[in-house]
């Protein structure tokens, strides 16, 4: 055997050796992109309480030995990203979005809202239909919504006929904005809901905002996954809820937000039209 020829064994064994141990080595499990708006108690910008939506998808992460990686960033461009497969999950999204947007959704709801009104203390108006609404607005209330939020066909038409007596909030925390706004008068009446309005005023020492009516009933929200995720990794986050919901780990995080189940909310009545955060395309 000459020289040459055992220089080339050598060299194969070499590289034989050195793609064995990178082929022996396991692989890094890629990182879940969860990402939202900021939605508090929802999904908040805060450490100690990120809110109750982002606890239950951690918890559920840590006990399938997931790694997540959660962002916040506005509602619109998290839904163009999640079409583009960009990223990975998307919380608090109604039916209309993940179909809208070509995502996949979790057969169990996580959470859910109702369409409430809100005005200052002292006020008399209550919501009681969507003439009186109407008529309300035309006397030139102003009613203070979202930009981007989809509140049901009947009143975006309402709010589209009304548009110089409707304010529209944008920003990373566009209903602390109105908050603020009805508290100085700049505004007569909020449109939100009620687990996030009564979030914020449970805050405040003293209230100056009270709870004005309800149109519709509760709408369930869902988590609404890229279409590159497997079935059995969306049905995780399905049966991780459910375990959370058995052991009673469920009820000690929403109890950090002052919540109960949203099992317990009445079913919702297709024939009214909740609050929902679809965007208005």
């Amino acid at each position: 055997m000459n020289k040459v020829t055992i220089k080339l064994l050598q060299l194969s064994l070499i590289f034989l050796l050195s793609w064995s141990s990178i082929a022996i080595k396991p692989t890094q499990a890629k990182a879940l992109t969860v990402v939202s708006d900021e939605w508090c108690p929802y999904v908040c910008d805060d450490r100690a309480l990120p809110g109750f939506l982002v606890e239950i998808v951690h918890e559920i992460a840590r006990d399938n030995a997931l790694k997540i990686q959660f962002s916040l960033m506005p509602l619109a461009r998290a839904l163009k990203l999640a079409k583009k497969n960009k990223v990975d999950i998307l919380l608090a999204l109604t039916p209309q979005h993940i179909a809208d947007f070509q995502l996949q959704k979790s057969q169990l709801s996580f959470g859910g809202l109702y369409n409430d009104f809100y005005v200052r203390a002292g006020h008399s108006w209550r919501f009681q239909s969507m003439t009186h609404l109407s008529s309300t607005l035309k006397d030139n209330a102003i009613l203070g919504t979202i930009n981007g939020y989809h509140y049901g066909e009947q009143l975006n038409q309402l709010l589209r006929s009304n548009t110089e007596h409707v304010y529209r909030a944008s920003g990373y925390s566009p209903l602390k904005k109105l908050l603020k706004m009805l508290q100085m008068s700049r505004l007569d009446i909020l449109i939100d809901s009620r687990f996030t309005v009564q979030y914020q005023l449970s805050k405040l020492s003293e209230s100056p905002i009270i709870y004005a009516g309800t149109q519709g009933d509760f709408t369930p929200l869902f988590l609404g996954f890229s279409s590159l995720l497997s079935k059995e990794q969306v049905q995780l986050f399905d049966s991780g809820l459910m375990t959370l919901r058995q052991s009673g780990k469920l009820d000690a995080i929403l109890a950090k937000y002052a919540l109960t189940d949203w099992q317990q909310q009445a079913p919702t009545d297709s024939r009214n039209m909740s609050l929902n955060r679809e965007l208005i395309h």
